[in-house]
């Protein structure tokens, strides 16, 4: 750490149990506080092993106070031995030190560049937005808010492509790169990055395709409609009503965000929808009436490029990315070359739509993988 960071950093220890919890009242200038949780739960495992955020979904009165913490920019950066540290992220500089972050920085936003080594006159830009992590609730900051989705995408996609992964600090799995309680910027401090990245490479905006899955998918779809850039969501999350419901607020979206996604992707709808925006998702997923009902809420739906997969190993929202890759990158790289403009005069729907009905008696076989 800083020398300079580790001598002026305030910070408090407190002792933390759920006889004590509602008492607690806690001092939000403070750049990091680090919670004794170790009387907290009812075994031993609940009290050393766990983090807060673990213990938060058992216990509601654990759940109300992280989500507290979150709405006032508060985030678990560290856990060991019944210690769940905190670090606000007000001042970034020192949240970073303390989060050991180690990622470029704009406007608050963490995020990595894969640069080309060549220096070819076009170049593209794949803007990669990460999925809730394979641990969601994992005291790593990076690993939550940052997880590395399709690490080897590079393998797949035209050689004058770079990437572009953006990190999701928010709420407490992440915010879905949208606009939380604590900050109101995310979304504009986003669409700036994007235009920023794209300047400083020359890049121009035909060039761009952003991709996510899930919690991604919910930011390419949002992001590609809000900056006008071409996109790929795969199954994305437009409404959390499902999560809430069925798995109890997996995603700690309630109280942690000024709109439900329901409302704010109906908002969105009503904006301008140009040709080069794919949705990948299944009848096979939970939240496909979500994205039916919600996408489809009006008229302008009809311009959005649907692909509906069957496959047999796709039973759950978890399985859509896995198992539609091939479509995937089919996307990616029309998007990229476009091939429907070299190929015909129609829209590029009508071209995928086409390969895909001339061999749909293979599909079965084509997305068996």
């Amino acid at each position: 750490m800083n020398e300079n960071y580790s001598q002026n950093i305030n910070m408090e220890s407190i002792k933390i149990t759920l006889k004590n919890i509602d008492k607690i009242i806690i001092n939000f200038k403070l750049d990091q506080i680090i919670f004794d949780k170790s009387e907290l739960g009812e075994t031993e495992q609940e009290r050393i092993d766990y983090n807060l955020y673990a213990n938060a979904r058992k216990y509601p009165k654990v759940k109300d106070f992280v989500i507290n913490l979150a709405n006032n920019g508060f985030y678990m950066t560290a856990h060991s031995q019944g210690i769940s540290t905190f670090s606000s992220i007000s001042n970034i500089d020192k949240f970073s030190e303390l989060a050991k972050i180690k990622k470029q920085r704009f406007n608050n936003i963490f995020f990595d560049l894969e640069l080309l080594n060549t220096n070819e006159k076009k170049q593209n830009l794949l803007v990669i937005f990460s999925s809730v992590a394979d641990f969601p609730y994992n005291a790593d900051i990076s690993r939550r808010n940052f997880f590395p989705n399709f690490k080897s995408i590079y393998k797949y996609i035209p050689y004058n492509t770079n990437i572009l992964r953006i990190s999701d600090i928010g709420g407490v799995v992440g915010s879905f790169y949208l606009n939380n309680n604590f900050n109101l910027q995310v979304e504009s401090n986003i669409q700036t990055l994007l235009k920023k990245i794209a300047t400083d490479l020359s890049i121009a905006k035909e060039n761009i395709v952003l991709y996510g899955v899930s919690k991604g998918g919910t930011a390419s779809l949002y992001h590609g409609i809000l900056g006008g850039y071409k996109c790929v969501a795969v199954d994305p999350i437009v409404c959390d009503e499902y999560h809430q419901k069925k798995h109890q607020d997996s995603h700690f979206t309630i109280g942690t965000f000024p709109e439900s996604k329901k409302e704010k992707f109906k908002q969105l709808m009503n904006q301008n929808i140009h040709e080069n925006v794919n949705i990948i998702y299944s009848k096979n997923s939970p939240i496909f009436k979500d994205i039916e009902s919600i996408i489809k809420s009006n008229d302008k739906y009809k311009k959005i490029n649907y692909f509906n997969i069957e496959h047999p190993k796709i039973k759950d929202h978890p399985d859509v990315g896995p198992n539609t890759i091939n479509i995937l990158m089919l996307i990616i790289n029309n998007l990229f070359y476009e091939f429907y403009k070299k190929k015909t005069n129609k829209k590029n729907t009508k071209v995928l739509k086409f390969y895909i009905s001339k061999f749909k008696k293979k599909l079965k076989i084509i997305f068996n993988f």
